[in-house]
């Protein structure tokens, strides 16, 4: 089976063979390892493809790096599932273009109680707030909170899910061995340590360009049973992602905002649509009748680092303080501090009031 993943991968790589191709030649042949050396003489007699893609086909062949592939693998602790595979998630298969290949590190999310959250990368504090909190209750209640690890919202939403102590899934639109936004790495290595999943169907090297993020919001939407719109301009990604899930027969849900923001245009536009109204997780909860769990959360020893003990006694309980300020305070850089700021909010010793402002609960 690791073999036919593989060559499936090899296949996806080929520059302009996209996954519609694959799963074509699969019907046809049943193999992926057949496919990859089925000579393009009679792939031509299959397939009705531009001149240069097969072309690009041969070449590819001679050239593919096998051994790259498997290091990179290990190096980047990385698994991979095919379109083909039992385990692949069958809500996802359903879709209208699913994947041909999932690149994942940690765990493969679980689809039964699975929502979407997604929303705009120049978030207000409410919207921070709202997904943090919405996303902390739903992994209070075992929902697995799907999103695309982005700044804003994305971010705010993988974050509460942790502090709910549940699992969250991050799809990205770039090879595993890429990290983006930079900031994320701390946050993508969590997410893995609590039993979610960052993944991609991108090769290794690839870097998120533009025409990427469309591609992995219709992942995002397809994991998912509903997909959750937190504050959203008239044009935006998440609207997109909205887009997909109504394609294929998803829920759209959508956060109120006040009138007067930018940012909450795109969602009550998709109210004014008939999007499904969110105050809260318990209107997730009856639209499909999942019964409300609540994890039981065991009291822990916190143990924390010389760092960690300085800036959680820089943080006021009685007032908000800035990442800047705390940079001052503790003459901590900002990729160690941001680090340090999302362990002290696992812990639940902080919490983010919005604006990357801080207080200590």
């Amino acid at each position: 089976m690791q073999e036919e993943r593989l060559y499936a991968a090899a296949l996806l790589s080929i520059p302009h063979l996209g996954s519609r191709s694959i799963r074509a030649l699969m019907e046809i042949y049943g193999s992926a390892l057949r496919v990859w050396n089925i000579p393009c003489e009679e792939l031509k007699t299959k397939i009705r493809l531009p001149a240069r893609v097969y072309d690009q086909i041969d070449s590819w062949r001679r050239q593919y790096d096998w051994d790259k592939q498997l290091r990179y693998l290990e190096k980047y602790h990385t698994k991979l599932i095919s379109l083909w595979d039992e385990g692949y998630p069958h809500i996802l298969k359903e879709t209208y273009n699913p994947p041909v290949v999932l690149y994942y590190q940690g765990e493969l999310p679980d689809i039964h109680r699975s929502i979407a959250v997604v929303g705009a990368r120049k978030s207000t504090s409410y919207g921070i707030k709202a997904a943090q909190e919405l996303a902390k209750e739903m992994a209070q209640n075992m929902i697995t909170v799907v999103s695309g690890g982005a700044r804003g919202i994305d971010t705010s939403a993988h974050c509460g899910a942790l502090l709910g102590y549940g699992k969250t899934t991050a799809v990205v639109a770039n090879g595993l061995d890429q990290v983006y936004p930079l900031e994320n790495r701390k946050l993508f290595s969590d997410i893995v340590e609590h039993g979610g999943a960052v993944l991609s169907e991108y090769a290794f090297g690839m870097v998120p360009v533009p025409q990427n993020f469309p591609a992995r919001n219709r992942i995002i939407a397809g994991l998912s049973s509903g997909v959750v719109v937190i504050e959203a301009a008239l044009r935006s990604g998440a609207l997109i992602t909205a887009d997909f899930a109504l394609e294929e027969g998803r829920d759209v849900f959508a956060v109120p905002g006040t009138i007067y923001s930018p940012m909450s245009r795109g969602t009550n536009a998709l109210l004014r649509r008939g999007a499904i109204v969110l105050t809260s997780v318990q209107d997730i909860l009856e639209e499909y009748g999942w019964e409300k769990k609540k994890k039981c959360i065991k009291q822990k020893i916190i143990s924390l680092t010389l760092e960690e003990s300085a800036v959680l006694a820089a943080v006021p309980d009685d007032a908000a303080i800035s990442i800047d300020q705390l940079i001052l305070r503790t003459q901590i850089m900002a990729p160690q501090m941001s680090s340090i700021l999302l362990h002290l909010q696992l812990e639940e010793l902080i919490e983010n009031g919005g604006r990357n402002m801080y207080i200590r609960k």
